[in-house]
């Protein structure tokens, strides 16, 4: 029996291992550095976006480094800490950037009063 899903854009059904509609071409699994890792998975996770090889996309990346003076180095520290590990993962800065929401943000208390601006 074929297992589908169906696409959240255009509500077209879709086969199980499907990463893309063929449609209107929207993810159906979000991005994840997951499976074919080398180093820390950033460069597997860009090559499963844009549906090319890994290794196109490692040699780019180390050229770009090259050509940016190291300065790639930062964008791939920043894609590696906003891309969790699974598909229903956390992100690594996602612990602190929730702590330093819960600190910006005062508890709302029930019981306290409410105040008004009337106009």
């Amino acid at each position: 029996m074929d297992v589908t899903t169906r696409c959240r854009a255009c509500s077209r059904e879709l086969s199980e291992g499907a990463a893309r509609c063929s449609h209107c071409r929207a993810r159906t699994v979000p991005l994840h550095r997951g499976e074919g890792r080398a180093l820390l998975g950033v460069c597997a996770a860009l090559a499963r976006e844009l549906d090319v090889d890994a290794a196109l996309v490692r040699v780019a990346f180390v050229l770009l480094l090259f050509a940016s003076g190291g300065m790639s180095l930062l964008l791939y520290v920043l894609l590696w800490g906003f891309t969790p590990a699974r598909p229903g993962g956390r992100a690594p800065f996602q612990g602190p950037l929730d702590w330093i929401a819960r600190v910006g943000s005062a508890p709302v208390d029930e019981d306290a009063p409410r105040w008004e601006r009337r106009v």
